[in-house]
């Protein structure tokens, strides 16, 4: 008796398996850099909600404020920066966010920075705390 046969068999599945398993390989890292940029999102938006604290704080002391005087907490809204405030003084501070968890991997734009003396804010980014990145990925990370 000859029976029709249905279904796939488990070479056929692996390989099936095999070929998702190489595509997917392939399409990941093409969809990590839009995820970082969109993440960097919450990392800029922080510093810019720091900086309009740190200018009302400015408007009724004689100097600016660190993060505790701020009240403002350390980590962006969605916890992929940590935030720091540094060298307030009452002449300018220095913002910074640094990359957490999911966003730590963005090497590039690890850590974004603004930096505000004498009236003037000046953004930077790099890799590390010294931001240190060239003009073109610079603007790249803040998204100019």
């Amino acid at each position: 008796m000859n029976r029709l046969q249905r279904g796939f068999t488990l070479i056929e599945l692996m390989v099936v398996t095999a070929i998702v398993g190489i595509l997917a390989g392939i399409a990941m890292p093409s969809f990590q850099e839009p995820l970082q940029k969109a993440r960097r999102i919450d990392g800029i938006t922080a510093l810019l909600q720091l900086q309009m604290s740190q200018e009302q704080w400015r408007s009724g002391n004689t100097r600016y404020a660190n993060l505790a005087e701020l009240r403002s907490p350390a980590t962006s809204s969605q916890r992929y920066y940590n935030l720091a405030v540094t060298d307030a003084s009452a002449s300018g501070y220095s913002l910074m966010a640094t990359a957490t968890g999911a966003q730590a991997s963005d090497r590039r734009c690890r850590v974004l920075r603004v930096v505000v003396a004498n009236g003037q804010a000046t953004h930077a980014s790099g890799t590390d705390e010294r931001s240190t990145n060239p003009e073109a990925d610079n603007r790249r990370c803040w998204g100019t």
